[in-house]
């Protein structure tokens, strides 16, 4: 398995709890490939380096994982199918 680190960034608009359940819901994906997680970090709402669409503020999350490389495509789809995500980045830790 190998292991990346995914940054999650999302709607603002939404309840602190209901951005935790996002964050949860993500996780259970990941386990759902046989992934692992190793370490999360909500970091709750933050100003965003600069305005996506009219959004100004989201809520972070940072999730470290292992999970197998040829399930990593399926992962990003079920994100990109997330209605309030509003960014994501996936990357490999050495």
């Amino acid at each position: 398995m190998s292991r990346y680190e995914l940054m999650t960034i999302v709607d603002a608009a939404l309840s602190e709890e209901k951005a935790k359940a996002l964050s949860k819901e993500i996780q259970t994906n990941i386990e759902s490939l046989n992934g692992k997680i190793t370490k999360s970090d909500f970091w709750g709402k933050r100003k965003l380096a600069y305005e996506i669409g009219s959004a100004r503020e989201g809520f972070y999350d940072v999730t470290q994982f292992e999970l197998e490389p040829e399930n990593l495509e399926k992962l990003k789809t079920k994100i990109k199918l997330m209605e309030n995500v509003t960014r994501y980045l996936v990357t490999a830790l050495s």
